[in-house]
């Protein structure tokens, strides 16, 4: 079994487009062997493309993205990279009638990449919608290694891992998997699974220095793509306050954070920090985490606690020089939003069902003072130019938070589609010629029926979809 791919984009000797191959073609032989049993499609590539290597195409009258707008030109991809230079035999050429290129979208936040139950579907979804690259902040390994064939293909989405995230005993998430996720949303995955069973799956507890030197290895033995750490309130750690939630929500002791990412850096993982208020904010870049995972304000409890994520014009200097990015997650906590794809079946990692209510719901009056605080401290960060990446916690795939944060109107439709196909995409692959529309870079990209720089809304109107050289077919 391959194991899902690392930030480093190399493993046993092998580049990430040989990689790739050979998890595509032990896919297509899989998929062969089930199309002959059950007449089922093998893949989302059609089947006149699944060979070795992807066909040489030659791409006129397409208008494509340069950073600043839409040029037209001739483009042809060969070995799955895009170039300029025509090739020695071009196998196909294909006209593509004026539509705008664009790079495949990313998701810098979900958790819906997560087992076997329903990996069809989510991924039939995000490439539906052109996002070909997901990050997952959250995750229990046992249930994604059951699904790494299924992805990191060039007829999938491409996606990493945190696996289980550092917190302290009774800090988020544990008490959400023991109190109410054990006994419903994982009851029909894992069946009856005793209090703890999720300790060390789900999250991982450090209450101490001794913790993380006696964990460790058991941490990097999982081969997380990126760690990730939970700060909740760290203003409170030590000292309970009149307006905290109850019971009182916490994550890490603040005072372990910087140690953690001293280690975590020089074992070659990048860390993603959730947080929730200004406090764990400021920590989290003074720390230096590479990555914080929400925008303070997805998520308050009263509206009293509102101040306390509001960011200053300090906070964003700090964090620009720090070099952290941001991701948006405004839909994170949206009331009766559409959620994961799966949240009709059982309760997602911070909002649960309307018949079961809990701390982690925010009232739709509630919300909407929370995407003011959202817009202050957005813009605040796009002012002073600190980087930010799209992702939406709880939506089925970032197109919601992106026409989201469209209808926002802190963005004009250049710099939002910026964000979403070259931005965010690169926060979540560094290594890879991902994000631009040039010579050398991985031969995937979308063609769209309108110009998004025109009408933004224009990025849900996908005519084609090409992954490293592979055209995908039309998706329904």
């Amino acid at each position: 079994m391959f194991r899902h791919m690392n930030q480093r984009l190399r493993f046993r000797g092998k580049t990430f487009r040989q990689k790739a191959l050979v998890r595509f073609m032990a896919l297509v032989l899989v998929g062969v062997s089930c199309a002959v049993i059950t007449g089922t499609p093998v893949s989302s590539i059609a089947v006149s493309e699944q060979r070795a290597v992807p066909k040489q195409y030659k791409f006129t009258n397409g208008r494509w993205f340069d950073g600043k707008g839409f040029r037209r030109d001739t483009v042809y991809t060969v070995n799955g990279l895009l170039t300029r230079v025509a090739p020695d035999r071009v196998d196909e050429v294909i006209d593509l009638h004026d539509g705008f290129v664009v790079p495949p979208f990313g998701e810098a936040h979900n958790h819906n990449v997560e087992g076997h139950w329903n990996i069809d579907r989510i991924v039939e979804r995000y490439l539906h919608d052109g996002v070909f690259y997901v990050k997952n902040p959250n995750n229990i390994r046992q249930l994604t290694e059951q699904i790494v064939f299924r992805l990191n293909t060039p007829d999938s989405i491409d996606v990493v891992f945190a696996n289980a995230g550092l917190t302290s005993s009774g800090g988020h998430p544990a008490p959400l998997y023991e109190h109410h996720l054990r006994t419903s949303r994982y009851r029909d995955i894992v069946g009856e699974v005793p209090p703890g069973w999720f300790d060390g799956r789900g999250y991982v507890l450090i209450d101490q220095k001794t913790d993380l030197e006696t964990k460790w290895t058991r941490i990097v033995e999982g081969k997380p793509d990126f760690l990730k750490v939970f700060l909740v309130h760290s203003e409170d750690a030590g000292f309970p306050r009149s307006d905290a939630p109850s019971p009182q929500r916490k994550g890490l002791e603040p005072s372990l954070l910087p140690g953690v990412v001293d280690r975590a850096h020089r074992a070659g993982l990048r860390v993603t920090a959730h947080v929730e208020t200004a406090a764990d904010f400021r920590l989290a870049v003074s720390a230096g985490v590479d990555e914080i995972a929400h925008l303070p304000g997805w998520f308050v409890a009263s509206s009293e606690q509102l101040d306390r994520t509001r960011l200053s014009e300090e906070d964003a200097r700090l964090a620009l020089q720090a070099g952290v990015t941001v991701v948006t997650t405004t839909v994170a906590m949206k009331p009766h939003g559409t959620g994961h794809e799966h949240q009709s079946e059982a309760a997602s990692h911070h909002q649960v069902q309307p018949a079961h209510p809990s701390a982690f719901s925010m009232s739709p009056s509630l919300w909407l003072q929370g995407q003011e605080v959202m817009k202050h401290n957005l813009a605040l960060l796009r002012r002073h130019g600190v980087s930010v990446a799209i992702g939406s916690d709880h939506a089925e795939t970032s197109l919601e938070e992106a026409l989201h944060l469209h209808a926002l109107n802190l963005f004009d439709n250049l710099t939002l589609l910026k964000l979403w196909c070259e931005a965010t995409p690169r926060a979540i692959f560094p290594s890879r010629k991902i994000g631009r529309l040039v010579d050398g870079y991985e031969a995937s990209f979308l063609v769209l029926k309108d110009d998004p720089l025109a009408r933004f809304e224009a990025v849900a109107s996908i005519e084609m979809r090409v992954k490293q050289g592979w055209r995908l077919q039309t998706l329904k």
